[in-house]
């Protein structure tokens, strides 16, 4: 009896101490903020910057966009029970403006918001671009003269037909399909609901691939330094202040130099040629031409604050060009001994392929299945004559 008493009492002093530092451990834990929620960035018109300069903010830049404009564009209901557009409000207004800011924090990277976007949320993220930048309602882009708008409505024009052209070109790489699990399964109406409006916006940006291209290479003949919509400059076209013009003066937003512009709009516009060049083999030319322009253009900047270049993938283009066009330097050593036959095929030069045959004989660095591949293609060409 007196050692059940005991083995009670040490198991009460345990107890007792595995609580206290089960208390301790608690209290020294940093308790995890809540996440923000959308509406409390209507509440309070100094939340959004706040959170912004955040390092991991929750929710992230991207995920704002969406819920603003998810928010924004809720049909409504009216006292018949019958489904209506969204209600043109102060409310819509602002969650719209509010997913601009976001967009404008992020300094208009294309790359970051088309990772983090679908299709149609992007265009209508640009779409409300074009109208709060006073875009002409009603007149082509084709058909407007950039040199001659206010920078900021110039630049909305130039961002929404440079995402048209790289929306055409990631459109055509090969995407993975993912089978919906049963949890997703109420979720397939919206995903075709989703899919249909994605084909329609890309059904209608590819009719309208020529004129976007025209665009952007007239925006290659601006001469002075373009600007674009930051906080700032949105947060003026909520006030007063924008009736004053200030929002569309010449010093009003983020200043891009003409070099930083014309090297992004060199790049965009060699991808979507290259991706032409499949069914037009002298846009392989242009693309090339855009590409060379692109690495002159990279070499003069030393500080950019809106050129997002994929240095690596210029790289590939840059070697698939010259190696499609059939300006490859023979004498460029970090030429490969493939790029170098398949450049003098294309050059039809059949005595130097044959030079070069002879010559890896002593050295056998290609591979026999490429050389057979090789012969079984000029024998083709003399079967076709």
């Amino acid at each position: 009896m007196k050692q059940k008493c005991v083995r009670r009492s040490v198991e009460g002093r345990m107890s007792a101490e595995a609580a206290d530092r089960v208390a301790t451990v608690t209290s020294s834990r940093p308790s995890t903020p809540l996440q923000v929620s959308w509406f409390e960035f209507l509440l309070d018109g100094s939340l959004l910057e706040k959170h912004l300069q955040n390092t991991n903010p929750d929710p992230s830049p991207v995920q704002l966009i969406i819920q603003f404009l998810e928010q924004a564009s809720k049909p409504s209901v009216n006292e018949q029970h019958q489904v209506q557009p969204p209600v043109d409000n102060r409310r819509n207004r602002t969650l719209k403006l509010l997913a601009l800011k976001v967009a404008a924090h992020m300094k208009w990277d294309l790359d970051s918001l088309e990772k983090g976007l679908t299709i149609p949320v992007l265009n209508m993220l640009l779409n409300e671009l074009l109208c709060v930048s006073k875009a002409p309602a009603g007149i082509k882009h084709v058909d407007l003269d950039l040199s001659t708008l206010p920078p900021t409505t110039a630049m909305a024009v130039i961002i929404y037909n440079r995402w048209a052209i790289r929306t055409i070109v990631l459109s055509s790489f090969p995407e993975k399909q993912t089978k919906p699990g049963p949890h997703q399964m109420n979720m397939l109406n919206v995903v075709q609901q989703e899919k249909e409006m994605t084909e329609n916006i890309l059904t209608v940006l590819k009719e309208q691939a020529a004129d976007s291209i025209s665009v952007l290479e007239g925006a290659l003949r601006l001469k002075k330094d373009s600007y674009v919509h930051t906080l700032r400059t949105l947060d003026l076209l909520g006030s007063d202040a924008a009736a004053n013009g200030e929002t569309e003066s010449s010093t009003a937003g983020l200043r891009i130099s003409s070099d930083e512009l014309h090297c992004q709009v060199h790049y965009d516009l060699g991808g979507i040629f290259f991706q032409q060049g499949c069914t037009d083999q002298p846009a392989y030319e242009k693309a090339w031409d855009h590409f060379r322009m692109t690495k002159e253009l990279l070499k003069k900047l030393d500080v950019t604050v809106h050129l997002h270049v994929d240095e690596k993938r210029l790289a590939g283009y840059w070697n698939a060009c010259k190696a499609l066009t059939g300006d490859c330097d023979l004498a460029d050593p970090h030429m490969t001994q493939y790029d170098q036959i398949n450049s003098l095929i294309r050059a039809h030069n059949y005595q130097a392929i044959i030079e070069a045959f002879i010559k890896d004989n002593s050295s056998r660095s290609l591979p026999s299945h490429f050389r057979r591949s090789v012969l079984r293609e000029l024998l083709y060409k003399v079967q076709q004559g």
